[in-house]
């Protein structure tokens, strides 16, 4: 019993390492070599888990040759467009300007309930509102919407709008983020002297962070509430 909760760890860790090299996508944005690649493995593991009668090496050796073929799949999809069109294939439009490709339905044998679902999805009720449909190789359909559609901004006012950028988590639960502050090119002074004008003590706080605004937002633990401060002048961000 121990013996075979040990190799279930063992293949465990190993599987989970070489998904780790696949990167950080979701299964519906698999490539279709990514794919299969997940799939065999998962049978490649399954007898030794299970049986502990077969060797280790029997399951680590395939592992491991599978992770080559990937390696070089994905080289070859970088290197080469033409590769990667017969590795993956080409997206599809399936729509124009409201009109649909019928051979191009077809061809992907994708039916116009799939489509209408999938245009439904991105927020649009009516097909002539479809600028473009394009079924992409890992099976979403990106849809898109005619300019007279699509949703007005700032751009299309002719208002001019300041840099907006990713708010850096200053204290989690309690701890300083100092790798934050120094990407902001400040320090815990600095912060130490911001909270407190609230009031409050990083070892208090549940959440804080600093928006490219300048702005800080903190919560306390055990507060239902979100406080805010103009912390910092927006010309001043350096991130």
């Amino acid at each position: 019993m121990i013996t075979m909760f040990l190799r279930a760890m063992i293949l465990y860790v190993a599987v989970m390492a070489v998904i780790r090299v696949m990167g950080k996508r979701q299964a519906g944005q698999l490539q279709p070599y990514e794919l299969v690649f997940a799939l065999v493995i998962a049978n490649i593991v399954a007898a030794p888990m299970a049986d502990v009668g077969v060797p280790l090496v029997y399951s680590i050796m395939p592992v491991g040759a599978l992770m080559l073929c990937y390696a070089l799949f994905s080289i070859l999809s970088l290197k080469s467009q033409r590769i990667r069109a017969v590795i993956t294939g080409r997206p599809t439009i399936l729509v124009r300007n409201g009109v649909i490709d019928e051979t191009a339905m077809k061809r992907q044998s994708f039916s116009l309930t799939e489509l209408m679902e999938r245009v439904r999805e991105s927020g649009m009720v009516n097909l002539h509102e479809v600028g473009c449909a394009i079924l992409e190789v890992n099976g979403q359909v990106s849809v898109f919407a005619v300019s007279q559609k699509r949703t007005v901004t700032p751009e299309d006012l002719g208002i001019a709008t300041g840099y907006e950028g990713l708010p850096l988590n200053l204290v989690l639960d309690g701890v300083v983020q100092v790798q934050s502050l120094k990407l902001a090119g400040l320090n815990e002074a600095w912060l130490n002297e911001k909270l407190k004008k609230m009031g409050a003590e990083p070892k208090d706080l549940y959440f804080c962070a600093l928006d490219t605004s300048g702005l800080l937002s903190l919560q306390r633990r055990g507060e239902g509430r979100l406080l805010l401060l103009e912390a910092l002048e927006a010309s001043k961000v350096r991130w």
